[in-house]
Formats: C-alpha cells, structure tokens, sequence
C-alpha cells in the first residue's frame, strides 16, 4: 500500500523537492499500519584502506543517516548514525500509509543538497579508520585511514523513516 495522498491533509503527502536529489524509503517500520515519516540524509560509501609496504588491504562498505536541521542550510554528518542498510535495499515506494513531517527547504534544494553531499565524501575520508593486522611474525596491529582516492561515494539521498 502507497502513502496517503490527500489534498485536504497535505502531510499525508511525501514533500518532493528538486526531482534531481533522489528519496528512498528505508525498509521496516515500527511495526504498525500507518504511522509518521521522518527525512534524514542517507550516505553510503565503499572505502579502501590500504597500505601496500605491509601488505594490507580491506574493503568495507558503509552507510550512514543523518538528521535533517529544519530551520537551517547545514548538515552535520557528525551527528549521524550508522545503519545496516546498503543502497540496494532502499525502497523507492512505501509500503506503509503515513503522514510526513516537513521536508527543510534546504534539502529540497540542489545546490545545498550538492554540498551535503561533498562533504559526506570528506568527512567519510577523515573520519573512518580500520585496523588490521600485518602478516609479519609476530603480526602487528596497524590502524589505516583511507588510501589516497579510496573513497568512492555509492549514494548520498533523502531517506524517509518511519517512526
């Protein structure tokens, strides 16, 4: 079953913004009928970390969400939260009836949305590390950040929750 759309209750219609950001659902719910539907910004990203002299390499897979300000331009990717769905798990339709919270003019706009996501991409290469351990005898522990371009940015969209 799709979400409400009903002229008289316009928040039982999903906000839509610039047709050039993408929106997806994330699957599951609360577990109810019907319920209310909460934007967040979602980034997924896989990363290499790599260091050839031990010979270690890993490559991981994230994902992140974080919390749309609706009064403000910004975005703080600090703030978000990891999460276990990946891009192709997404919906593109609900499959629950809902009403929608607003969506920020900010992230209906291109512009803005455009610089949320350049810096998920800086803040996933500052911010995530592994640690790995080298193939000497005795291994040793060594913790790497991306390698250099080791960031490749799969999905950054809007995301509606239900709650």
């Amino acid at each position: 079953m799709a979400a409400k759309t009903d002229p008289q209750n316009p928040e039982a219609t999903r906000p839509l913004g610039s047709p050039e950001i993408p929106q997806f659902y994330l699957p599951g719910g609360s577990g109810h009928s019907t319920g209310t539907y909460t934007p967040s910004v979602y980034g997924a990203a896989r990363i290499l970390f790599a260091e050839r002299k031990r010979g270690l390499e890993e490559v991981r897979r994230v994902a992140f969400l974080a919390p749309i300000n609706p009064t403000g331009r910004t975005l703080d990717w600090d703030a978000s939260k990891p999460t276990d769905v990946m891009p192709e798990q997404l919906l593109k339709e609900s499959t629950i009836e809902g009403t929608y919270l607003p969506l920020s003019t900010a992230a209906t706009q291109i512009t803005t949305f455009t610089r949320w996501a350049k810096a998920f991409d800086r803040w996933i290469a500052r911010t995530q590390r592994v640690e790995l351990a080298t193939k000497q005898d005795p291994p040793e522990s060594v913790t790497l950040g991306p390698k250099r371009g080791g960031v490749s940015v799969e999905l950054v969209a809007i995301v509606w929750q239900l709650g």
